[in-house]
């Protein structure tokens, strides 16, 4: 009686235990088509554009459209990504109901050509002066190319709706000069590099919510990040350091979370801030 007992309870614990894993494996299984449904739905979005700069060359960038009464966001990457590489805070953005122009700036990805190639100025280089000298000269571009690319994702939307900006490492700069020439509602810079005389225009700007974010001993970006999250007078802003001298870029491939903390915090500047 005792060995009849002990089977049968040793049956029903294994029919149950395989139930659960029935049970989890199909859930697992539902996450994950429900992850590709999503995928799948923004990838067929999502579409790469091209837009004319003021001197006709041609810039390119992946746009996606959002919610009809939702704000916009331009987002450029630094000098060692181009626009795919940010892909991750782009979908990010994307899933807010944000509409997101994501820019490769002039030179690099799929804005580029024979005149104006950062691999090419890379792979010609003699020493870094040379580069950094050939690069300054590229960049001199970038502010009509910007302002370009914010009047094109205005336009798009065509809702009356405010935009943002997210900037990494050298386009940091970029968020200054358009917020010079358009009431930005928010801006985010990731390990921002500034020259004393961008940090001097940025503190003569209308005050605005700040997102700034570097690793710590990435010494130049955090003291930059330091300098103007203590300037800004708007509440909202946040400043975040983390251990490590790693770039933006890798920050938000090993912080994966971060890349949904800026998308709402943006989200949350681009609807209506009650003071």
């Amino acid at each position: 009686m005792k060995f009849y007992l002990f089977n049968r309870y040793r049956n029903t614990r294994y029919s149950v235990l395989k139930f659960i894993f029935c049970l989890l494996a199909f859930c697992a299984a539902q996450q994950t088509a429900a992850q590709s449904l999503v995928v799948n739905h923004e990838a067929k979005l999502s579409k790469t554009v091209t837009l004319t700069a003021i001197d006709n060359f041609t810039l390119s960038g992946q746009f996606n459209v959002g919610l009809a009464t939702s704000g916009g966001v331009l987002l450029l990457h630094d000098c060692q990504h181009i626009a795919k590489d940010f892909q991750p805070l782009h979908s990010a953005l994307v899933k807010q109901g944000l509409f997101v122009l994501s820019l490769d700036l002039r030179g690099f990805g799929a804005s580029q050509n024979e005149d104006y190639s950062h691999k090419s100025i890379r792979l010609k280089a003699d020493d870094i002066v040379s580069y950094q000298g050939k690069l300054a000269a590229l960049m001199l571009h970038w502010e009509s190319d910007v302002l370009s690319a914010y009047q094109y994702l205005q336009r798009t939307m065509n809702n009356n709706q405010s935009i943002s900006i997210v900037t990494s490492g050298c386009s940091s700069n970029q968020a200054i000069y358009l917020a010079q020439k358009i009431a930005l509602k928010s801006v985010v810079m990731l390990s921002p590099e500034l020259s004393v005389d961008d940090k001097e225009q940025f503190k003569h700007l209308p005050d605005m919510p700040i997102y700034l974010l570097s690793a710590k001993y990435l010494t130049e970006a955090m003291l930059n990040a330091q300098e103007l999250f203590d300037w800004s007078g708007d509440r909202h802003s946040v400043l975040q350091t983390f251990k490590g001298n790693g770039s933006s870029y890798y920050l938000l491939k090993q912080q994966t979370y971060l890349n949904e903390n800026i998308a709402i915090w943006l989200n949350s500047t681009l609807s209506t801030l009650l003071e």
